[in-house]
């Protein structure tokens, strides 16, 4: 059984770096161009285990803001095909390429002049040569023994879809902010649109003549990996973990005597209490740390905290 097992994971990593290889430059530039162009909705569809794909990719898309729609390829003929146009943009998978449901369909969209990206394992199977753009997102060698269970295909297909979906979202400047005010009661949205001032961490403050030994000491006494510099009226800098690290490697005899201010970060990036956790996050990143002083939002120059990614609830 194990041995069935790790066969069938070993098929579909195959396949999908068939699917990667087949996938050229000039195939992203079109698609690019595609979803450049398009200002209507994004349509995904498929039938079966394909249509349940299609269904996956449209609603992550969605999440992102971004008007996407899942069309049933069979439901489509009667009627809910109706609202499209040629604003619009198709993508239709089906891993044979001569699904009957999706022939027929994309026989519809072409008439309606809609853009048509398939997803299908070749270039030669009907519905690829019809289609504006052909990728290739299936397999011709399923996972199971006996090659009919829809496995590497709906691999390849869901891979390639979350590879588009990444593309879409990236020409759309999808930010976290947006993900989580479209998920207000995901783990994602609950914590990152929290205040900022109901996650902070309240660390030592030390004069700017303290010496490094009593430095280490508060840093040891307070769990925060900082501390600063000023008071809590006024704030001169911050000391870090790293810092003080650095100071005594390049000082080992004489570190203990070295002032606060030889070492402090003068001017440490800080965030009005105002703001959220997702706003707090974005900044440390910008700027590349791990700690951000949180400072009250009508005097910023009164400290209200750190926050720090040590503290970051899992989400």
């Amino acid at each position: 059984m194990h041995s069935l097992i790790s066969d069938s994971i070993s098929l579909q990593i195959g396949a999908l770096q068939n699917m990667q290889h087949q996938l050229t430059p000039t195939q992203s530039e079109a698609l690019t161009t595609l979803i450049q162009h398009q200002t209507g909705q994004i349509i995904f569809a498929g039938i079966g285990k394909s249509g349940h794909i299609a269904k996956k990719i449209a609603s992550s898309i969605k999440s992102l803001g971004i008007n996407a729609t899942y069309l049933h390829a069979s439901e489509a003929m009667h009627g809910d095909i109706g609202p499209l146009n040629h604003h619009d943009l198709a993508f239709l998978i089906s891993n044979s390429g001569e699904t009957t449901e999706i022939l027929a369909l994309q026989s519809q969209l072409k008439h309606r002049h809609i853009p048509i990206v398939t997803l299908t394992r070749n270039h030669s199977n009907s519905v690829a040569m019809q289609a504006d753009l052909n990728l290739i997102a299936g397999s011709s060698i399923e996972a199971d023994p006996h090659n009919i269970l829809p496995t590497s295909s709906t691999t390849c297909a869901l891979v390639m879809g979350d590879a588009i979906t990444i593309a879409i979202a990236n020409y759309h400047a999808f930010s976290k902010n947006i993900f989580a005010h479209n998920h207000p009661h995901g783990n994602l949205g609950l914590h990152a649109l929290k205040p900022i001032k109901t996650q902070l961490k309240s660390v030592p403050i030390i004069d700017i003549a303290t010496p490094l030994q009593q430095v280490l000491s508060q840093l040891l006494c307070g769990h925060q990996g900082c501390v600063l510099v000023g008071s809590q009226q006024q704030l001169q800098g911050l000391i870090t973990e790293g810092d003080l690290n650095r100071a005594i490697s390049h000082n080992p005899e004489h570190w203990q005597h070295i002032p606060a201010k030889e070492i402090m970060s003068a001017n440490p990036v800080t965030l009005d209490d105002s703001h959220t956790v997702h706003d707090a996050e974005q900044l440390m990143q910008q700027h590349n740390i791990n700690t951000i002083v949180i400072v009250y939002h009508n005097n910023t120059q009164h400290i209200s905290g750190v926050y720090t990614r040590i503290y970051r609830k899992k989400i």
